[in-house]
């Protein structure tokens, strides 16, 4: 099972926000689990649990990195690269919030993060020109200098959308990919994940099976269900 993050606070005023509380008890009930980078994740399995966040928020370092950092729990972080200690202007539907700076981003490197890759500005690929994908694709010198690999072997498409070009492009480029709900199961490069949000309960027996196609044991309630919106 992957869990896609994006912002967690002492507030939630959509969807994409968890509460501190709510996210130190889903972990807690994850820890049934075995957490692993993404390079060691086995899609075949129901044991493993991969923690992602997309965007790299401030708030993640603020409240999120703690709890993990306590627990000595990896996790994965997408970075939008032109935006890395500003504010989230282009996401006008969304309430205001800082991105990361680099030396956050750093710290939370020395204790089990891994940073990847998420575009530079956070375009929808599917509707750039050849150019302008190969722009948002490439991720600039000085970050993979700062974070050498196993960094930035992975990427994850902005919204969840790609196509069978993009898809093309992310494999000459990254180890893999992550989508999430657009995927392909049993593609390295259109990986599936749960979106987490603050209705969102993890089942707690690492012996249950998930049906065949789908992520490993998760519990989706019917409030989250009507909610259930486009990725971001």
């Amino acid at each position: 099972m992957i869990v896609m993050y994006h912002k967690v606070d002492i507030i939630t005023p959509s969807r994409w926000w968890v509460s501190i509380d709510k996210f130190r008890e889903q972990i807690g009930l994850l820890e049934k689990f075995h957490f692993v980078h993404l390079d060691d994740y086995e899609p075949s399995g129901t044991s493993q649990v991969i923690i992602t966040f997309d965007d790299a928020y401030e708030n993640v370092y603020t409240h999120a990195f703690p709890v993990l950092k306590k627990r000595r729990i990896p996790f994965e972080v997408f970075i939008i690269g032109d935006v890395l200690g500003d504010w989230n202007d282009f996401d006008t539907s969304e309430a205001k919030t800082r991105f990361c700076s680099q030396w956050q981003l750093q710290e939370m490197a020395e204790y089990g993060a891994r940073i990847q890759w998420h575009t530079r500005n956070h375009s929808r690929l599917t509707r750039l020109d050849q150019a302008e994908i190969e722009i948002q694709l490439a991720v600039p010198k000085e970050l993979t200098a700062m974070f050498p690999q196993p960094h930035f072997r992975w990427f994850a498409y902005p919204y969840g959308a790609h196509d069978q070009h993009i898809v093309a492009q992310v494999r000459e480029r990254f180890a893999g990919a992550l989508s999430v709900n657009n995927g392909s199961p049993g593609d390295r490069y259109q990986i599936n994940r749960v979106t987490a949000d603050e209705d969102w309960t993890p089942y707690t027996e690492t012996s249950c099976s998930a049906p065949t196609g789908m992520h490993p044991p998760f519990k989706l309630t019917q409030s989250r269900a009507r909610k259930e919106l486009s990725p971001r």
